[in-house]
């Protein structure tokens, strides 16, 4: 089946068919459009996309009787994408799906000579429906063995994952409806920005418009309006309505934040009595791989392996949790030393090439002459 098509009538499934009554899918595709309008909605997908994106990954061999890093990664880890599509993005696509949509849809275009898929392209999950069992893309038929679906949190009696845009739409609304009283605000749509009243006579609507055009050109440039008698300058706020709207953006920002297991200060949340230091950054970033990105990725790494032919794939997380130097440095002795790393494998995480022979002569000849410092010493 071709990745292009044909423009046929949409097979449309019944949220009834699935979960047993309701509507057929929360959340639709404009809908989610207008929620990424909101900033902390953005922050929180695009924070946690780029986060996953950016976590190396790799092809592991399982017919040595031990995991093996393949010696050849396979496409599906170096290129991916289709139509010149970078890893990076396509990784971003993957995660993007199940954050907004709650499943990720990839389309295998081919397999590589182990059997393994080479190059798949995500689908736009709201252009999916389930019938009958079937997966169908605007309205033609996907076969199961070509189709990759990810879900993302899955109640049992349906193979479908669940938004968590749709969960917690009612906060979502309000954020959007939050932003659009702050819109109005600043365009002052329907609340005027001042009164100016004279309080000795009634003006014409000629006079009005001359005396507001001198205000305006006086206080724009800085310069003190001035007037004869009796005139009264008095500025209008906010209705109290409209700033408990504005009010509750932060509010929304702390949701969101919950909702996408994150820190409230990546969106514009507050967290009480919080203070940033390193140590803090450190500890939030271990959290956010333990908590936040390990279920994602666990996710990804469980339905890809279902297509992978002796081989698994694995996210290295602990490559986005990097320490300071120091601490760094010392738990790369702490493996040599343990021997269950060697140095050019500490060299690869440092991105550093291996040894060469001239570097191994010279580090084997410090190793003595410590050695011998320390038997003299003693």
């Amino acid at each position: 089946m071709s990745l292009l098509f044909r423009k046929t009538e949409e097979r449309a499934i019944s949220y009834q068919d699935v979960w047993g009554s309701g509507e057929r899918s929360p959340v639709r595709g404009d809908q989610l459009e207008t929620a990424l309008s909101v900033v902390p909605v953005y922050s929180a997908t695009g924070y946690i996309a780029d986060q996953f994106a950016s976590s190396p990954w790799a092809a592991y061999d399982t017919t040595a009787g031990a995991p093996v890093k393949a010696a050849t990664q396979p496409s599906i880890i170096t290129d991916p994408g289709v139509r010149q599509l970078d890893v990076f993005s396509w990784k971003h696509q993957l995660c993007t799906s199940m954050l907004l949509w709650g499943n990720a849809y990839g389309y295998i275009g081919s397999l590589d000579r182990a059997g393994n898929p080479a190059k798949v392209e995500w689908l736009r999950p709201d252009r999916m429906n389930l019938n009958d069992g079937e997966f169908y893309f605007n309205g033609e038929h996907v076969s199961r063995s070509n189709l990759i679906h990810i879900p993302m949190y899955v109640l049992p009696g349906s193979p479908v994952g669940l938004s968590p845009l749709g969960l917690f739409r009612t906060q979502i609304e309000t954020g959007i409806e939050a932003q659009r009283v702050g819109k109005n605000f600043f365009k002052r749509g329907m609340v005027p920005s001042a009164l100016l009243r004279n309080k000795a006579k009634q003006l014409d609507a000629e006079q009005a418009a001359t005396v507001k055009r001198r205000f305006i050109a006086s206080v724009s440039s800085s310069e003190p309006f001035v007037t004869g008698m009796d005139w009264e300058y008095t500025a209008i706020g906010l209705p109290q309505s409209d700033v408990a709207f504005l009010a509750g953006i932060k509010a929304t920002a702390t949701q969101v934040a919950a909702i996408y297991r994150i820190s409230p200060e990546i969106v514009g949340g507050e967290t009480s009595g919080s203070s940033l230091t390193y140590k803090n950054l450190e500890q939030d970033q271990i959290r956010f791989n333990t908590v936040t990105l390990r279920p994602i990725t666990s996710r990804a790494e469980a339905v890809i392996d279902h297509y992978m032919l002796r081989q698994y794939v694995k996210f290295n997380l602990d490559a986005g949790a990097r320490a300071d130097l120091k601490t760094r440095y010392e738990a790369h002795q702490i493996a040599i030393d343990a021997g269950f790393k060697t140095a050019d494998e500490i060299r690869a995480l440092e991105e550093l090439p291996p040894l060469t022979d001239l570097q191994r002569q010279l580090m084997a000849m410090k190793k003595i002459q410590s050695t011998v410092k320390g038997t003299a010493g003693a």
